[in-house]
């Protein structure tokens, strides 16, 4: 078991770097006051987002585990049905969660800056 955990920590938290990335840009966001700064940052969490998924892939790709059907014990070798596998998973599950780990993490930091501020102010 001990040598599945770190591969299960990646399976399972796929979500964390899109939602630390969209709680740090609504951060960024507050600060700036350039329209021009929103529409990038907003442009750059949208390509942060299917990049985090296929670098999921990939890194995942490089650990496929022996026991796999079809695997090798050659580790730079992964069975056709596993990469179609892990392809779907990225596709169907890391892609939309990271998305939408992303966007929550941005709204709900958004807004809680916009509370403060506005609690600040009176």
């Amino acid at each position: 078991m001990p040598d599945r955990l770190p591969n299960l920590i990646v399976l399972v938290g796929f979500w964390i770097p899109p939602a630390v990335a969209g709680w740090v840009a609504a951060g960024f966001l507050q600060r700036s006051t350039r329209r021009v700064r929103a529409i990038g940052t907003y442009a750059l969490l949208a390509a942060f987002v299917p990049a985090h998924a296929a670098a999921w892939f990939l890194f995942n790709l490089g650990r496929m585990p022996p026991y796999i059907p079809g695997a090798t014990t050659d580790p730079t070798f992964a069975p056709p049905r596993a990469v179609t596998g892990l392809a779907v998973v990225a596709s169907a599950l890391v892609l939309p969660g990271s998305a939408l780990a992303c966007a929550l993490a941005f709204r709900r930091r958004g807004r809680m800056l916009n509370r403060a501020e506005g609690q600040g102010q009176k």
